[in-house]
C-alpha cells in the first residue's frame, strides 16, 4: 500500500487513521516504514502537510487523540535525536 497518496485535501492513509482514532492502525502505517534518519519515509510521513498545512501531529492534536499524538511526536523526536 501507498502511505503517501493523498486525497484531495493533501491528507494521507495517516491522517484517516487518526480521523478514527486507531492507535493499532496509527502504529501499522508507521512502523511498515524506514526509520532511519530524519530523511526516512517513516519521519516524511509524519511531517507530512495537508493542504491546510497541518502535519499528523497537528492533527491528532487537534482532534484531542493524546495518545495518537504523544506516539507521533515521540517517533519523530526519537529520529530526529538518534538522526
Amino acid at each position: 500500500m501507498n502511505h503517501f497518496k493523498e486525497d484531495d485535501i493533501g491528507r494521507t492513509t495517516l491522517f484517516y487513521a487518526i480521523t478514527k482514532n486507531d492507535v493499532k492502525e496509527v502504529e501499522s502505517i508507521i512502523f511498515s516504514l524506514s526509520g532511519t534518519g530524519l530523511g526516512g519515509q517513516r519521519a516524511s510521513l509524519i511531517k507530512h502537510k495537508d493542504h491546510m498545512g497541518l502535519n499528523s501531529i497537528d492533527y491528532a492534536a487537534k482532534l484531542e487523540h493524546k495518545e495518537i499524538e504523544r506516539l507521533l511526536a515521540g517517533e519523530l523526536g526519537r529520529m530526529e535525536f538518534f538522526g
